[in-house]
């Protein structure tokens, strides 16, 4: 009976376990997220894309305007300037998949 039993117990035992596996897709894009008061601001990237923002596509997100750009994976010089005053002046590093959030006063 003893037998019997343990028989069935692992039986249960080896019934309970499951394969799992996962997948995880990654963007192969970076992204730079632009969010605050971003009206007349111009942004200088690397010294030599510039975008005014005001043109820029936006979003609105939990009630700011926001807007998002594609960045290569890698090292970027970043600048933020409204009229003659430089706001935000970053270098920043980005991977794969990353958003690199700046918030502009």
């Amino acid at each position: 009976m003893k037998y019997l039993i343990c028989l069935v117990f692992s039986l249960l035992l080896s019934a309970c376990s499951t394969g799992f596996t996962e997948v995880k897709q990654v963007d192969d894009k970076a992204y730079l997220q632009l969010s605050g008061n971003i009206q007349g601001t111009i942004l200088v990237l690397d010294n030599t894309t510039t975008v005014h923002l005001d043109s820029a596509d936006t979003f609105s997100l939990d009630g700011e305007t926001v807007a998002k750009f594609d960045l290569s994976v890698g090292s970027h010089q970043i600048e933020i300037s409204r009229g003659q005053q430089v706001l935000v002046k970053r270098k920043i590093y980005v991977t794969n998949g990353n958003v690199f959030e700046v918030r502009v006063p």
